[in-house]
């Protein structure tokens, strides 16, 4: 039984967002060595390997539709258990949270209807002279034949803001952008999966509202940021690119930039 590879794409949206977010933080994680370190923020740890459940559970499902062996994939829970032995450390100390909220989610949703077209898909879109890359969490599709991109997302807390906050991700924008030359005029949207995985286990899902200007000016958002990439690698050393400097950039809902003290300092503060 195979282990699913659930890593990012390999031009996706979080290094457009690196370079919009903060042009040093995009040079010390893309252009320096050691900038993308193995994930140690515990919510971090739970998200991916809540991710890694689904994408097992939907995998195995994918299988038993298409008429092949469902086992051709580790059960959720037991994959949970294997990467977090896996990467070791912080990483075990979260796999009974997860496999319990996996419990409760597959409980919850027990009488879903869809069928899998995807799991973990790579999908690919050129912009001008830019690549584009993302990976779908789940591609399914209703009774009535529409497609639908589907992302997990994990929290502490449930809450309505979120609804808004993730309207304007440039990340789920993308998937639509994507999706829609992909699939054409069967895809239906983007459909946040939202799991609370603190007791007690809650469990939403919410269509993406639209952002139609957003969506207008996403390929031109893609074009701004690549520009500024190519720019600055032409122009500068990795350790002088333009800094934010914004507490609201510098400290964000997960704590810290990782490389605050670099930018506050000029090296790491042990």
């Amino acid at each position: 039984m195979k282990l699913l590879e659930t890593g990012p794409s390999p031009r996706g949206w979080h290094r457009i967002q690196t370079m919009l977010e903060c042009p040093q933080k995009y040079a010390y994680t893309y252009e320096t060595e050691g900038g993308r370190e193995k994930t140690v923020s515990p919510a971090l740890i739970k998200g991916s390997l809540m991710h890694l459940a689904l994408a097992h559970h939907y995998m195995r499902q994918k299988n038993r539709e298409q008429g092949e062996d469902p086992d051709e994939w580790l059960p959720p829970k037991q994959a949970v258990e294997m990467l977090s032995i896996k990467e070791g450390g912080v990483w075990e100390e979260h796999i009974d949270t997860v496999n319990n909220c996996y419990d409760e989610y597959t409980a919850y949703w027990v009488h879903d209807s869809f069928r899998v077209l995807a799991v973990e898909q790579l999908a690919y879109v050129k912009i001008g002279e830019y690549a584009l890359t993302g990976r779908f969490d789940l591609v399914m599709e209703d009774s009535r034949g529409g497609v639908w991109v589907v992302d997990h997302k994990t929290t502490s807390r449930l809450h309505a803001n979120q609804r808004k906050f993730y309207a304007i991700s440039g990340q789920l924008k993308g998937y639509a952008y994507m999706a829609r030359q992909h699939y054409g005029a069967r895809f239906k949207g983007v459909l946040l999966n939202q799991i609370q995985h603190k007791t007690p286990c809650k469990f939403a899902r919410i269509e993406l509202p639209p952002a139609p200007n957003l969506m207008k000016k996403f390929p031109q958002i893609i074009t701004d940021a690549e520009e500024r990439i190519s720019y600055l690698q032409k122009s500068r050393k990795p350790d002088n690119y333009p800094l934010a400097a914004n507490e609201l950039t510098c400290f964000t809902r997960y704590g810290a930039c990782k490389f605050l003290d670099r930018c506050q300092w000029g090296y790491k503060k042990s």
